[in-house]
């Protein structure tokens, strides 16, 4: 099984997970993030705020969880279509989290979406389904 994804953003002072099968998911609920369900959504996408609890006693935290159910998109449309919007409900979580009060029109909220969103397509390993 691959391992989900990751990436630090010290600007907003978090980490990112992303999990693309149910194996990571649940590889993610073990390793010690709060509030995540051992079981994968049943979503096509999901972006929760949440706290990394490491099992070692360091120190806690705050991270972006998002979920994209690869295996559950039969376009590179569809794909597009969940991975914008899991996008802009984790550059809300982010920019709350910093204390930036965005309006949903101004630019660090949308060079954010469009920064995740792309980070987003070059980590959920998608590819077409073959045609039958």
């Amino acid at each position: 099984m691959v391992k989900p994804r990751t990436h630090r953003l010290d600007i907003y002072g978090a980490d990112i997970y992303l999990a693309t099968t149910k194996g990571q998911w649940r590889k993610l609920a073990r390793r010690g993030i709060a509030s995540l369900d051992t079981e994968a959504p049943e979503a096509a996408g999901l972006s929760q705020f949440a706290t990394f609890h490491p099992n070692d006693g360091g120190l806690s935290t705050p991270v972006l969880v998002l979920w994209v159910d690869a295996a559950a998109h039969k376009s590179a449309g569809e794909l597009v279509d969940t991975l914008a919007h899991e996008a802009s409900h984790a550059a809300g979580q982010l920019l709350a989290h910093v204390g930036h009060d965005h309006r949903g029109t101004d630019e660090p909220h949308a060079y954010l979406v469009g920064w995740l969103t792309r980070w987003l397509w070059e980590n959920v390993g998608w590819s077409e389904p073959a045609s039958t």
